[in-house]
């Protein structure tokens, strides 16, 4: 058998066997067919990052049906922002991948501490525009050296318990295959561990940098804001989020029950738990109606919000629906007016809808009837008998009045007439409103509360400008004050407000911070611990710090005002700047780079004395030499063969040099034989 044939042979099973691998690897890759065509997963978007270090912005999209995020973090640079996921993503086998599926090619974004210190953590801030639904989950990765502390803002206005956060577990997305490529050089597979009581996430025991670490959330009640304090335990860490969203289908059918009513001018709304609305679509020809793609909530409003001049809707207005274990339905239906009948708008000033407001509606010396405003503020009744009627919207609470105090008209008997236009409009109280900064800097997320007399009223959360506004406040004296401030701010006492009539604007919450200065002391570029540095500010005040193990200084608690900080180079060192100045102002800046080298000196050498000749002996007079026969006499000396200015032997040299020149040879030798290679 030739060498080719055996290879040949060699080969043929080789590339059999790689295929069918192949067919495997494809298999365990591909993720399996949901179990629901209308069940579907979103992975969160951001936008690019905008600001410098320190002070980014940035907004996160889970959907057309999911509130938008504005981002806020003090991240320092270095990387950071938004990430593809082509590289670092969330295998279909991880927990979160179970239920969203793969994240491979889903954006995910990467921050960092605010200085890589421990006493400098970053602070990211997601403001949504509306109470979230349920249904989607937070994803934090490659939590090792460092640990993040969550909380949030619920709907209305109270801390997140740690059971809301909703912790689902610990997990590594590096313990199995498939898995990003960055994972290849793990051999152990450690997992963060989640402290209920602290609400924070905490990498391994030794801080050691590693791959995969992560921990996950799916929040139980709505939310308005979330926070993630990122701190540094150890080296130069990094954190990664993800937000993920499952979706599912609204689907209904508006039926006429009698007459005629063209269905395709009825309206349907989705609106969430606040009351603004989420979706709008119209029903076909046929009733039916689709709205694709809401989050899987158990929370939705489903309205039908107008309907044709000449038609009424029989039953509910409005159905609560539940997405939370699959699609759900919501049905309608509505009739053609007969009859004498009654309808119109309850608005607020600002001409916006008004719903659930109570509206009766009296005949003279007989019954009343009542109904209740709609999403869209309407309201309506027929089967009117004969005779004089009054109509009457009852002011809500928040509201000081209406516009007419009520509306008279008349039926005629056997009318079939709609009167219409029998609309009211309410006059709000007013609003209190302004911004909370800290410095020049709004600062989103924040909870502030109105209180009377101590006992809290309402509770807002800024928004990503910082600014909020308690709506509808009746007359009176109230407080305003922000009772938890974030983590590192101070809040100044209660402001007192009184309300009248009138608007209360420019409500402002000054929040301070005290600054931080941190740095690192290096040599040549090394890291140099035990070297003294020196902070001196306002009013004489001055602590000297000593540099750790790893060089580096931080000090806390800068009131604002000018600082310096001065470096003591250690003898033998020394530095081109010997100082770096900083200004903190209530926004309480961060100043976590303000780093020194310094620079070995060269030692002086010490000069040597030149050698002091002792005084010369003149010799002894000697007899004179008689050369031996046949010889022609000796220099002066003993004739021993040493050298006469140094006294060295001269066997030593001569055997050095013989060396020398058998070694040169030799190396000459072996580079021609190299160069006629």
């Amino acid at each position: 058998m030739t060498r080719s044939s055996r290879a040949r042979r060699t080969l043929v099973p080789l590339v059999v066997g790689l295929l069918g691998l192949a067919v495997v690897l494809v298999g365990a890759v591909l993720p399996a067919a949901p179990a629901s065509a209308a069940t579907a997963a979103v992975w969160g978007t951001y936008g690019a990052l905008s600001g410098s270090s320190t002070a980014y912005t940035s907004t996160l999209q889970l959907g057309p049906t999911f509130p938008t995020a504005s981002v806020r973090t003090d991240s320092r640079s270095g990387s950071v922002g938004p990430q593809t996921g082509s590289t670092v993503w969330l295998p279909s086998w991880t927990p979160p991948g179970q239920v969203y599926g793969s994240s491979q090619n889903k954006a995910y974004l990467l921050l960092r501490p605010q200085a890589d210190t421990a006493s400098t953590p970053s602070t990211t801030t997601y403001v949504f525009d509306h109470p979230t639904p349920l249904g989607w989950s937070l994803v934090l990765g490659d939590i090792d050296a460092d640990a993040v502390t969550v909380s949030a803002t619920t709907a209305d206005g109270t801390a997140a318990t740690s059971a809301q956060l909703g912790f689902q577990g610990a997990f590594s997305y590096c313990s199995r295959t498939p898995r990003p490529s960055g994972c290849a050089t793990q051999t152990t597979y450690d997992v963060p561990t989640w402290d209920p009581a602290t609400a924070t996430l905490t990498g391994n025991a030794g801080a050691v940098d590693t791959t995969g670490a992560s921990g996950w959330f799916s929040p139980t009640v709505p939310l308005t804001s979330l926070s993630l304090v990122f701190t540094r335990r150890a080296g130069f860490p990094v954190f990664q989020t993800w937000f993920a969203l499952r979706t599912q289908d609204l689907t209904g059918t508006v039926a006429v029950a009698s007459g005629t009513c063209d269905v395709t001018a009825t309206t349907v709304d989705v609106l969430r738990t606040d009351g603004s609305v989420v979706a709008t679509t119209h029903p076909l020809a046929d009733g039916t109606w689709s709205v694709p793609g809401p989050a899987a909530s158990p929370d939705w409003t489903v309205a039908l919000s107008t309907v044709p001049d000449t038609c009424q809707v029989v039953g509910p207005v409005s159905r609560t629906v539940d997405l939370s274990v699959g699609d759900a339905t919501a049905d309608f239906t509505v009739r053609q007016i007969t009859t004498a009948a009654v309808e119109g708008t309850v608005t607020d000033t600002d001409g916006q809808p008004v719903a659930g407001v109570t509206v009766t509606v009296a005949l003279a010396g007989g019954t009343s009837r009542t109904v209740t405003t709609g999403p869209d503020g309407r309201y309506g009744l027929d089967r009117l008998d004969p005779g004089d009627w009054t109509v009457t919207a009852t002011v809500p609470d928040g509201y000081r009045g209406a516009t007419p105090p009520q509306r008279t008209f008349t039926v005629a008997p056997s009318s079939t007439v709609v009167v219409r236009y029998q609309d009211f409009v309410l006059v709000a109280d007013p609003t209190v409103s302004g911004t909370v900064r800290a410095g020049e800097d709004p600062v989103p997320g924040v909870v502030v509360e109105l209180t009377s007399g101590g006992a809290p009223l309402d509770r807002v959360v800024t928004g990503a400008d910082g600014t909020y506004a308690f709506d509808r406040v009746p007359p009176g004296t109230y407080d305003v004050l922000v009772p938890d401030p974030p983590d590192g701010y101070r809040a100044p006492p209660a402001q007192t407000v009184t309300v009248t009539t009138a608007d209360v604007t420019g409500q402002d919450v000054a929040l301070t911070r005290p600054g931080l200065v941190a740095g690192l002391v290096t040599l040549d570029g090394d890291p140099l611990a035990g070297v003294g540095v020196t902070v001196s500010g306002p009013g004489g005040a001055s602590t000297t710090l000593t540099t750790d193990a790893q060089g580096r200084y931080v000090l806390e608690g800068l009131e604002p005002g000018g600082w310096t900080i001065t470096v003591e180079p250690p003898d033998g060192t020394t530095t081109g700047q010997t100082t770096r100045s900083v200004m903190v102002t209530e926004a309480g800046e961060s100043f976590g780079t303000e780093d020194f080298d310094l620079t070995a000196v060269a030692a002086t050498p010490t000069p040597t004395p030149p050698p002091t000749s002792p005084p010369v002996t003149p010799p002894p007079s000697a007899p004179p030499v008689t050369a031996p026969p046949g010889g022609t006499g000796a220099p002066s000396g003993t004739g021993d063969g040493r050298l006469p200015d140094t006294g060295t032997d001269v066997g030593p040299p001569l055997v050095l040099a013989l060396v020398l020149l058998v070694t040169g040879g030799t190396a000459l030798a072996v580079r021609r034989t190299l160069l006629r290679r």
